[in-house]
C-alpha cells in the first residue's frame, strides 16, 4: 500500500498532464484499495472486537466505531480542501502526506497490535495480562485454556445425558 501511494505521488507530481500517467495512477490507487480493502480495512474491525475485556467490550467497540467514523469523516473533509487548487493546492503530493501517514500505521501495528490468531476471546484477555504486543506472536495459552480439550470427555459424558441415552 505504501508502495501504491508513492508511486502515484511521484508519478503525479513529475508528470500530471501525461495521460498514461493519469491511468498508472488509477491502476495504483486501486491497487491500494484492493490490498486496504483486504487487509486495515477489515482488520480494524476484527481487532476492535478482540481487544477489549468482557465488562467494557461494548464500550470499547462502540467508542472505536465512533472514532472511526469521525475520523474518517474528517480526512474526507480535509483532503477536499488539500488538493483543491484554490486552496491546499496539493494535487497529488497528497500522496506523499498519506504514504507518510501508512508508515506509521506500519511501525504502529508492528510495535503496538497484539497477534490474536487462533486463540478465544478469553485467551486474548490471558495473553494482554501476561504479555506486551510486541511479544504476543510467542505468547502460549495456559492448559486450562487451551481449546477445551481437558473437558473433552466430561463433555462428551454430559452430551450422552442431555440426548436421554444412558451412561
Amino acid at each position: 500500500m505504501l508502495v501504491c501511494e508513492l508511486i502515484v505521488a511521484i508519478v503525479g507530481t513529475r508528470l500530471p498532464d501525461d495521460d498514461n500517467a493519469v491511468k498508472a495512477m488509477i491502476t495504483f490507487i486501486c491497487i491500494y484499495i484492493f490490498f486496504f480493502a483486504a487487509t486495515w480495512g477489515p482488520g480494524a474491525w476484527v481487532i476492535i472486537d478482540e481487544i477489549f475485556p468482557p465488562p467494557m467490550r461494548a464500550k470499547g467497540v462502540a467508542l472505536s466505531t465512533v472514532s472511526n467514523w469521525l475520523w474518517n469523516c474528517i480526512i474526507a473533509v480535509i483532503t477536499a480542501f488539500m488538493v483543491d487548487r484554490d486552496k491546499g493546492s496539493l494535487g497529488a503530493r497528497v500522496f506523499y502526506i498519506w504514504s507518510s501517514l501508512c508508515t506509521c500505521c506500519f511501525i504502529y501495528a508492528c510495535l503496538l497490535v497484539p497477534e490474536t490468531k487462533g486463540l478465544t476471546l478469553e485467551q486474548v484477555d490471558q495473553m494482554l495480562s501476561k504479555t506486551t504486543p510486541r511479544t504476543s506472536a510467542k505468547w502460549v495459552p495456559h492448559s486450562t485454556y487451551a481449546s477445551g480439550e481437558m473437558h473433552k470427555e466430561k463433555m462428551a459424558h454430559v452430551e450422552q445425558k442431555s440426548d436421554g441415552e444412558s451412561v
